[in-house]
């Protein structure tokens, strides 16, 4: 009982720790793909090198134009669409995991199967019309 006791109390210490402070980034990227955006940031000012992404198994090149400030913000485009989280590797070879931000497939599709029918029909006569442009253009 003791053990038991003293194992929960080495625990509850363990787990009541305060966090260790983050130190500010240094640079920030922002990866956009097709549905949503990605955002990363870094604890080091990263160099002029290539960074590569994760498609569908294969690395592939990735072009990020930065922009210079007291944070510098760097962004590159993928066209495709991303699941939850996706990979990137940095020049030095660190490879990072980053999460999604906006809404995803599932909330998309509730928040379409909750529209009503009239915004559904005007909705698509907007496409309608925009293609038409588009088209005439």
């Amino acid at each position: 009982m003791r053990a038991l006791l003293a194992m929960v109390l080495l625990l509850a210490w363990c787990g009541c720790r305060k966090p260790e402070p983050m130190p500010p980034p240094k640079a920030r990227l922002i990866v956009r793909f097709l549905d949503r955006d990605a955002l990363l940031d870094l604890a080091i000012l990263p160099s002029g090198e290539s960074w590569r992404v994760m498609n569908a198994g294969q690395w592939e090149a990735l072009a990020i134009r930065w922009k210079p400030g007291p944070l510098p913000i760097g962004a590159a485009v993928v066209g495709r669409t991303a699941s939850d989280w996706v990979l990137l590797e940095d020049p030095a070879g660190d490879i990072h995991r980053i999460v999604m931000r906006g809404p995803g497939p599932e909330e998309l599709a509730q928040r379409n199967a909750d529209l009503t029918p009239e915004t559904r029909e005007a909705l698509g006569l907007l496409g309608v019309l925009w293609l038409l442009g588009w088209v005439r253009h």
